[in-house]
């Protein structure tokens, strides 16, 4: 009697060096060192131990980076046990803290963005530019989910892109094709245990209501959302691209004053998802916010432009009309304080503008607004608009003026500076 067919193997498969590999290969090409981000989750555990493995086999320094974010009794001993599963797979590992006052409220946004400044910050003194984040396939069903339960447009809903420099940081995402159940697949091969972080399952967050409509859904459905995700993203991008055009077209920077003269007419012209764009692209940039508008701020102020009102305020910026063009300045309200500068290491003043001080300074060097209508030599030659000068980035020793180095005016003791910092 012949035998019945054996079921097949349904259980997942575990991620080979080779697969991995050709993921990893196109992002990190050009990268002499690397960092990881490890929370001790099955998936960046098993992020940092394949990258690790593909690194050394091309000679490439690898650091996974444990954040300790404090936020549980047991974070710190999470943190060193992680720490001694990395160090004994040979893998260097450095436990950063979060410290400071942990805010009530918003804790898994705070949280996350505490996460990557501490990540940036280690990895920009320590002069590395690719740091490898463990985002999956899951990860981009869950984000489609979330945010489409908030309404959001093709931005929100596009999937995260497997390269983004940030802040002069390249975050790589070599995972977001592969499901997270082949990680947790790829320990068991490895006899490698992790962490399971309570605060993934608690009903509070709706991110946990997404991931228990997604382990409700077979493996096809989570894929789908996953490609509808990337779908969204090309069109994203085909936006942008048309976008970039209309501002080529519409907007001429001025550098130095860090100001912008505006064609309103074309800027505003066409359907409104381009001019709501363009718009907002440019008041990220002049206001140095990381961040757009909010959507129904913008397009008030799309609806006035149209009608010919030129003269408004919004998202740190200024716009007035100015020669028979729209002007769009930083507004002079709320400028950051003063910054003392430091030898050697990137700044960013007022999120505008990238300061990095080469040398020794004179003893108390700061930069901060001019504040001044215009009081310094040379400048009124240059003939800018009389409301971008008080807003203008100046060398202070003391109270006294001693340059303007965006303009290339007056003393710049080794003082390097470039805008455009947000955005």
């Amino acid at each position: 009697m012949p035998r019945p067919a054996a079921a097949p193997d349904t259980s997942p498969r575990p991620l080979a060096a080779a697969e991995f590999g050709r993921l990893l290969a196109p992002l990190a090409a050009d990268a002499g060192s690397l960092a990881v981000a490890c929370s001790g989750g099955a998936d960046s555990l098993c992020l940092a131990l394949l990258s690790h493995d593909w690194a050394a086999r091309r000679g490439i320094a690898l650091t996974a980076l444990i954040v300790d974010h404090g936020l549980r009794p047991e974070s710190r001993s999470e943190a060193r046990q992680v720490a001694a599963w990395l160090r004994a797979a040979g893998i260097a590992a450095e436990i950063l803290p979060w410290t400071g006052t942990k805010p009530t409220a918003n804790r898994q946004a705070a949280a996350r963005d505490a996460r990557y400044a501490l990540l940036e910050a280690w990895c920009q003194r320590h002069g590395v530019a690719h740091l490898l984040l463990a985002q999956h396939r899951d990860d981009q069903a869950e984000t489609l989910l979330l945010r489409a339960a908030r309404g959001s447009g093709v931005d929100g809903l596009s999937a995260m892109a497997p390269s983004l420099e940030v802040n002069g940081i390249r975050r790589l995402r070599p995972l977001l094709s592969i499901p997270k159940a082949r990680l947790i697949a790829t320990l068991r091969t490895r006899g490698q245990s992790w962490i399971e972080d309570p605060s993934n399952r608690h009903p509070a967050y709706a991110r946990t209501a997404m991931r228990a409509a997604l382990a409700g859904l077979d493996d096809d459905a989570a894929a789908h959302l996953a490609q509808t995700a990337a779908n969204m993203a090309r069109a994203r991008a085909a936006l942008e691209q048309i976008t970039a055009e209309r501002l080529a077209q519409a907007v001429a920077y001025d550098d130095g004053a860090g100001i912008a003269w505006v064609d309103a007419a074309m800027l505003c012209h066409g359907p409104d998802e381009i001019a709501l764009r363009a718009l907002s692209t440019v008041l990220k940039r002049i206001g140095g916010e990381a961040l757009p508008p909010r959507l129904e701020r913008l397009e008030r102020l799309l609806a006035k432009l149209r009608g010919g009102d030129f003269s408004h305020t919004l998202h740190r910026c200024r716009l007035l009309p100015w020669d028979n063009r729209l002007l769009i300045l930083r507004e002079a309200r709320h400028l950051a304080p003063p910054l003392a500068l430091k030898v050697g290491q990137e700044q960013v003043w007022d999120g505008r503008w990238r300061v990095l001080a080469l040398h020794t300074l004179p003893r108390g060097l700061k930069l901060a607004a001019l504040e001044r209508n215009g009081a310094f030599p040379g400048l009124m030659e240059r003939r800018l608009p009389a409301p971008a000068l008080p807003v203008l980035p100046a060398l202070l020793l003391g109270r006294r003026v001693i340059g303007l180095p965006s303009l290339g005016l007056g003393a710049n003791p080794g003082v390097m500076l470039a805008w455009g910092h947000a955005g």
